[in-house]
């Protein structure tokens, strides 16, 4: 099936479920992730603004402040690229480019040698192998690419999961899968 079908398709599936269940699963995504050791190491969460029916993030942001965590999300500062700037509170959004809640913050992440990132990916799909199957516009695997040492998870539901992705060698995989059921390891040792 072609990336464009095949995102249809789980979009579909994705969007079948309730408002209810989508609070109850995204609850359970981010318990089994401040769980892990790769949440309580970090001081920085890259994180995203769930749109639509993807997994909800604010639980997640919300537990980051409480644990003196600095938050960023991204902004898409032209067609290609985005970049990920501090918030301190959900009024530090307005929307942006696709209706989705961007920073007005315009303070960027710096990268510094103290701060240990660790980057939420939002996606339609996921295989246990860390494929993931993005929007189509490549925004996150340009970024990616060029901070490749950074943590990366994928917050989905079990039901996103396919047995195999079409992949291209732009196609960035994430290092660990977190959905209501629980953490897959892809395998990647960068969490190590």
């Amino acid at each position: 099936m072609e990336k464009a079908e095949l995102r249809k398709v789980m979009k579909r599936k994705r969007s079948s479920l309730s408002a209810e269940r989508i609070l109850l699963y995204s609850g359970c995504i981010a318990e089994h992730l401040v769980e892990r050791k790769e949440y309580a190491d970090a001081s920085v969460v890259l994180a995203y603004m769930s749109f639509s029916s993807e997994v909800n993030t604010h639980f997640l942001i919300e537990k980051a402040w409480r644990d003196g965590k600095r938050v960023a999300v991204p902004k898409c500062i032209d067609e290609k690229h985005l970049d990920f700037q501090y918030i301190h509170s959900f009024d530090d959004l307005a929307p942006g480019r696709f209706g989705i809640m961007e920073p007005v913050t315009g303070e960027s992440v710096a990268y510094d040698s103290e701060d240990r990132c660790l980057l939420l990916l939002p996606g339609v799909a996921y295989t246990n192998s860390g494929d993931r199957l993005g929007y189509g516009g490549g925004y996150y695997d340009r970024y990616l690419k060029k901070h490749e040492s950074i943590p990366r998870v994928m917050l989905a539901y079990s039901l996103q999961e396919a047995e195999s992705l079409p992949v291209d060698e732009q196609d960035v995989p994430a290092d660990m899968i977190v959905t209501e059921i629980g953490c897959i390891e892809t395998g990647k040792e960068r969490l190590a």
